[in-house]
């Protein structure tokens, strides 16, 4: 008590600093009408969404859809998870529509785009501009103005912990709001219409375009094949490699930094440039027309992924390999396997395209992997081919300089005085 007595004007001076500094850096209560959030989840607890109701589909035309949201582990980054689409359901009754739903309706399962993460996390943590009690006793007019009558459009979230359940309602001030009704609470929320948007935008647009959807980072093997016939082309690289090549990854340390350098595996002839061309040249590849098929098993082989696409066992790619990490103690863990076409060969007829109005050009090339097939531009092929060239003049630079200097050798040891041998 002596002590407070004694210091009583310091304590004040302290005590009415930290009240200062509490005023000052303690967060504003958000006002109503402004958007916060209604709860906020780690994105990583929201391991499924499905969504029930009607999509947009082709100008502005609507189906019935039910399709999950899957989250599955990232192999080269598990604390990035990949998502992975089902498709449950889909219908029309629009006749103009029908044909194209029923060449969707045989694609059940594929692989997201980065979009899709957006949608899980805008789940995760949704945001809201008002809160409304919702009676059981609201009349039909109101609930036909909130859209809830008969919830045509349902949303469960599943996430580690427990699921949420939502009803989705009709848009409002002029599609900038959308009403949501929380079942679990029996209150209708009133959040921003764009987290409702992409939900209801469509899915089948957002197949991960990609060879694989894993990302890069980790990738260091790639493993490359040339067909027979394409081989010819290149003479040196049939007779040095009988066209299989393994290029790898190594980290080089350069003081602060450190540099990614590509090699051909046992041929130091090749340069590292052109090794590490072609292997970027497949980590940026897109294909931009894809076949509305499922995605494959990420081990399935490509000779059952090319029949799956009416592709004969005699129809051989140009170009085939796979993507992987290599491990020190076991074998490589495959990450997706690849085949490029010629362009002259194509998949019969009659396959439908994934999105809409995609333009396939009659030079455009034809690819499979693990998880898409589809067409990528008619630029890209002759890219490769180049490559390819440039890995045969390397060899032949190689060849080129060996033989001069085995001429050398030959040359100076011709030049050099031989011993002379004692008379007996």
């Amino acid at each position: 008590m002596n002590f407070i007595l004694r210091n009583r004007i310091a304590l004040l001076f302290a005590g009415s600093f930290v009240i200062l500094l509490l005023a000052l850096f303690w967060p504003e209560a958000k006002k109503s009408g402004e958007l916060q959030k209604y709860y906020t989840r780690p994105a990583d607890q929201l391991v499924a969404i499905s969504y029930q109701g009607e999509m947009q589909l082709g100008d502005k035309q609507k189906v019935s859809v039910a399709y999950d949201i899957l989250k599955e582990e990232n192999v080269l980054k598990p604390k990035e998870p990949v998502y992975r689409i089902e498709v449950r359901e889909l219908n029309t009754t629009d006749k103009s529509l029908m044909a194209r739903v029923a060449d969707l309706s045989k694609l059940k399962r594929f692989y997201a785009s980065s979009l899709v993460k957006t949608i899980v996390l805008d789940w995760a943590a949704p945001d809201y501009y008002f809160l409304l009690p919702y009676e059981s006793a609201i009349t039909e007019a109101k609930e036909t103005e909130y859209g809830f009558k008969n919830c045509p459009n349902q949303l469960k979230l599943q996430f580690k912990a427990d699921t949420k359940e939502f009803c989705i309602g009709a848009a409002s001030q002029g599609d900038t709001r959308r009403y949501l009704l929380d079942r679990q609470k029996n209150q209708i929320v009133i959040g921003p219409d764009y987290t409702v948007r992409r939900l209801l935008n469509n899915i089948f647009a957002q197949r991960e375009q990609s060879l694989h959807p894993y990302g890069n980072e980790g990738i260091d093997t790639v493993d490359l094949k040339v067909s027979p016939v394409l081989l010819e082309k290149y003479p040196l690289l049939r007779e040095k490699t009988g066209g299989t090549l393994k290029l790898r990854m190594l980290v080089k340390d350069e003081g602060n930094r450190k540099i990614n350098v590509w090699h051909v595996e046992k041929l130091l002839s090749i340069k590292p440039s052109h090794a590490a061309e072609y292997a970027q040249l497949l980590q940026a590849m897109r294909i931009n027309a894809l076949l509305a098929i499922d995605a494959p098993a990420p081990n399935a082989a490509l000779a059952d992924i090319a029949k799956s696409v009416g592709l004969g066992i005699k129809v051989l790619p140009a170009i085939e390999g796979s993507v992987s990490v290599k491990q020190t103690d076991k074998q490589d863990t495959l990450v997706s396997r690849y085949a490029f076409f010629a362009p002259d060969t194509k998949p019969p007829g009659g396959m439908a395209l994934q999105q809409d109005k995609t333009l396939v050009r009659p030079r455009d090339t034809f690819v499979l992997s693990s998880f898409n097939a589809g067409y990528i531009t008619a630029d890209l092929y002759p890219r490769m081919l180049a490559i390819l060239q440039k890995i045969e003049n390397d060899l032949r630079e190689a060849q080129k300089a060996g033989e001069e200097q085995k001429a050398k050798k030959e040359k100076k040891a011709k030049e050099s005085p031989q011993p002379s041998v004692p008379a007996r």
